[in-house]
């Protein structure tokens, strides 16, 4: 069986087992194992993920723990482990980790406490006992009883709380040498406010920390997964030895997603893949359930396998335990998709172009809880932004860009919340000034790096909607736009209340030392994020083109084609996908058509003419030209994802 390193394609099916809903249910009634070996024959996946403990806390299998489900037909685990493991498929199971209902409903004690004083009924404490009573044996009979391959541990850093529980409250003080006074660091504002959810985020690494080191110490090869540790979620370094990073997608725009979160992650240089839900579940703005047809998943697939990482998809069983076989049948489909394109792109790095600061300090301290995705949209729209103006984008974290920020040409700020630490502020200024390009995009980003020196001013413009113009013949809007004001430099968009007057500087490049700083003085992020303009990229494009040469650039195509430079087996392995169809649409659920991308044509940055180009996984030579060190090739249809291999 293969490990979760060498794992490109997976199955994950949970239901999240409760007596509540479930009566008259006996857990595995219907399960078969004929059926669990079909699967594993007619799709022929490197693992499965199944249910075992969901949030509501009761385990689907018979546990000697103490929390298994009242009534079994048979035990459902011992026969999914059977088959698995004659068919040669990896078995993880589904796990709820901090959110944990029935444990607090039996020790109410151990959730955490708020601070109005009640007790969180889902979220345990990571300094509680729960990791040790009830996490930990459990994960080692998993391990040691069934002989799993390892766990996917959800409801983890996402369900982590802020407690004020009197055991946390005095390691804080005792840990920092800070004495509350009685006064709970509660609001925004308080005195100590960020310092405790610090805190309170070291005491869930120290939590993820203790059960993986439990783990690997009982049971060397278990392998786990803390699921959206590590991620846009919690974006931080890696300080806990999980095996790979995951996490599931947003089943309501789950192309997007894929693009953010799978950057996000493919930075961190671990073992990874994410999990697409096959269903959306709103419906007319209500909870529903509806299959997506499998183009969809197929273009979620793209997004994710053209970073280098793996991909699950996520289908419910049924209410017993047993596996909805017509929905898995029709993922035949994904399953061929991926196998032709696993030789092209799986654990391929991308190379660096663009990134984008995903910046821990600004995220803290914009998280409403200790992890989440409040307030993403502004990083997430511009990653869309730049992806749909077809340059290859990766995403970074501070403690990356400190490594590596020189390698890469143009380094992104996105619009922040609160700021960046003031190294941070001088960091990315020194990268300019010893030639490096510097994109800050928002007024409260171009405000810091004004105030810290860089070369132009920012003062408001008119509150609300105006129109960006180029050369006062196209016109976007933006929100919210401030004025540019600066001594040296390119004005690129101008923003104007009437079209036919002349317009105050929106978009600029500057000179700095030996290279440049871009500013645009409104947040294209979210606004693309809410509602994409054709001109926001365009004005991108503008922007871009003046601050780097790109490895591959797109000339011109009918329809959005995102582009990833990837390097896998030596070789580089440009990454195409169709970036069209209604995946952002909440009025649309689901849809089994997505337009083709059509008539692309594209140039490669070559010290030489390439032996030859290839358009994988179909196998065609590539008729190209080379002149001035650029390879010109032209792409007639790309339907959802593939990858000219270069042969130098």
């Amino acid at each position: 069986m293969k490990r979760r390193s060498e794992s490109f394609f997976g199955l994950h099916f949970d239901f999240h087992a409760s007596p509540e809903g479930a009566a008259g249910t006996s857990i595995g009634a219907t399960l078969k194992e004929e059926e669990i070996r079909e699967i594993c024959r007619l799709l022929k996946p490197d693992f499965l993920q199944i249910d075992c403990k969901g949030h509501p806390g009761w385990a689907s299998y018979p546990t000697a723990v103490g929390n298994a489900m009242p009534d079994f037909a048979l035990d459902p685990l011992a026969l999914w482990r059977k088959v698995t493991r004659e068919e040669g498929v990896a078995l993880y199971m589904h796990y709820s980790g901090v959110i944990d209902k029935k444990y607090l409903a039996e020790h109410p004690g151990e959730g955490c406490l708020k601070a109005d004083g009640t007790r969180d009924d889902s979220s345990t404490r990571t300094m509680g006992r729960y990791v040790d009573e009830l996490l930990i044996p459990q994960l080692t009979e998993l391990a040691e009883k069934y002989g799993v391959d390892g766990v996917w541990v959800d409801g983890d850093c996402w369900g982590s709380r802020v407690d004020f529980d009197p055991e946390t409250v005095g390691a804080f003080e005792k840990e920092t040498g800070i004495d509350l006074g009685g006064r709970l660091p509660a609001e925004r504002g308080d005195p100590y406010f960020e310092e405790y959810r610090e805190f309170c985020r070291e005491l869930f690494r120290r939590y993820v920390r203790k059960y993986v080191n439990a783990l690997h110490e009982k049971a060397p090869d278990f392998q786990v997964a803390s699921n959206w540790s590590y991620t846009d979620h919690m974006p931080e370094e890696v300080s806990a030895p999980v095996d790979f990073i995951s996490g599931d997608l947003s089943p309501e725009d789950s192309f997007a997603s894929a693009r953010y979160a799978g950057r996000a992650i493919a930075s961190q240089e671990r073992t990874w893949d994410l999990m697409s839900w096959n269903f959306r579940h709103m419906l007319e703005g209500k909870p529903g359930h509806v299959a997506k047809h499998p183009v969809q998943i197929l273009q979620e697939a793209a997004a994710v396998i053209s970073l280098g990482g793996g991909f699950q998809n996520y289908i419910t069983q049924y209410r017993d335990g047993s596996p909805r076989m017509a929905e898995i049948r029709r993922m035949k489909a994904l399953a061929d998709f991926m196998r032709a394109r696993e030789p092209f792109s799986f654990r391929g790095k991308p190379e660096r172009q663009v990134v984008l600061l995903l910046s821990t300090w600004d995220r803290h301290r914009e998280s409403d809880s200790l992890y989440s995705r409040n307030g993403c949209e502004k990083i997430a729209g511009m990653t869309n932004l730049i992806c749909d103006a077809g340059h290859s984008l990766e995403i970074a974290e501070e403690h990356t860009l400190l490594r590596h920020g020189y390698d890469y040409p143009v380094i992104v700020v996105p619009e922040l919340f609160a700021g960046l630490a003031p190294e941070t502020v001088k960091d990315l200024l020194s990268y300019a000034a010893a030639g490096g390009s510097l994109l800050l995009a928002g007024k409260k980003t171009a405000e810091i790096f004004s105030a810290a020196g860089a070369p132009f001013r920012l003062k408001a413009g008119t509150p609300g909607r105006t129109l960006l113009t180029r050369d006062g013949a196209e016109f976007a809007a933006a929100f919210d736009a401030g004025v540019l004001s600066f001594e040296k430099g390119e004005t690129l968009w101008k923003s104007t209340l009437d079209e036919r007057k002349e317009g105050k500087p929106a978009a600029a490049v500057l000179p700095y030392g030996r290279g440049k700083i871009a500013v645009l003085s409104f947040d294209p992020g979210t606004a693309y994020h809410a509602s994409s303009q054709y001109l926001h990229r365009t004005m991108i494009r503008d922007v871009l083109d003046r601050l780097y040469q790109p490895r591959v650039r797109l000339e011109k195509a009918t329809g959005l084609l995102e582009i990833v430079d990837l390097r896998k087996d030596g070789k580089l392995m440009i990454q195409l996908v169709n970036a069209n169809g209604n995946h952002r649409a909440a009025v649309i659920a689901t849809e089994d058509q997505i337009p083709p991308c059509l008539d692309a044509e594209i140039a490669i940055r070559l010290p030489q003419k390439p032996a030859s180009l290839r358009l994988e996984p179909l196998g065609k030579e590539l008729s190209f030209t080379y002149e001035d060190g650029e390879a010109r090739v032209r792409i007639p249809r790309i339907d959802l994802h593939e990858v000219i291999v270069v042969d130098e």
